[in-house]
């Protein structure tokens, strides 16, 4: 089995196994992210969409969101919920995922971090697909324990999968380009904030 199938695989239960107040970390995540109405917005590994009415709360109907997700059946449950027009899909590995240059305001990363096979290329598109100045942002509203000890227990392609410290992770985000990295590691929730480098600063 890899990645593909066994995400495909979880998307029919995956709203259902979300922790009672996932809504409340969710609009956390949104609300530390600073977003401005009418920004474009990429939420990569969005699953079944979670993550997008609280982005959609922010940004308003002149903002945009691009959904990119690896599973075909992660997405087809996220396209039932009926999102309106400024949301648009792609069935794509962030890895390849030939999207234009510096084209988002804000890069959110929710609970998919981990399963990045290439995570140095990843975050170097990830880069690539910010604007100068641009914010990414990397979120693990059940804590990074958790989320460590959930993967680690399965015997799926997972297993291996893990969230770094936040001192580990802002050494990741500044070594991939990234600058002014902070992260918030509390036991029920990880939150990790990074900006790309303004063009042509004296």
């Amino acid at each position: 089995m890899d990645r593909v199938d066994f995400f495909d695989d979880l998307a029919s239960h995956w709203d259902a196994d979300e922790v009672a107040d996932i809504d409340e970390r969710l609009q956390r995540v949104v609300s530390l992210s600073r977003i401005s109405e009418g920004e474009s917005v990429l939420d990569v590994g969005t699953g079944t969409g979670i993550l997008i009415p609280h982005l959609l709360g922010t940004l308003g109907p002149s903002g945009r969101i691009i959904a990119i997700d690896i599973s075909s059946e992660m997405i087809e449950k996220a396209k039932a919920k009926r999102f309106p027009p400024n949301v648009r899909f792609l069935l794509a590995s962030i890895e390849n995922s030939s999207l234009p240059n510096e084209y988002f305001d804000r890069i959110f990363c929710n609970a998919v971090y981990p399963h990045f096979e290439n995570k140095q290329r990843a975050l170097s598109e990830l880069k690539r697909l910010l604007r100068s100045g641009g914010t990414l942002i990397i979120s693990h509203p059940i804590g990074r324990e958790r989320v460590n000890s959930i993967h680690r227990e399965s015997s799926s392609i997972v297993a291996e999968d893990r969230v770094p410290s936040a001192a580990k992770m802002r050494n990741i985000l500044e070594e991939a380009g990234f600058e002014r990295a902070y992260v918030i590691d509390e036991p029920e929730f990880y939150f990790a904030h990074a900006l790309k480098p303004r063009a042509n600063r004296i």
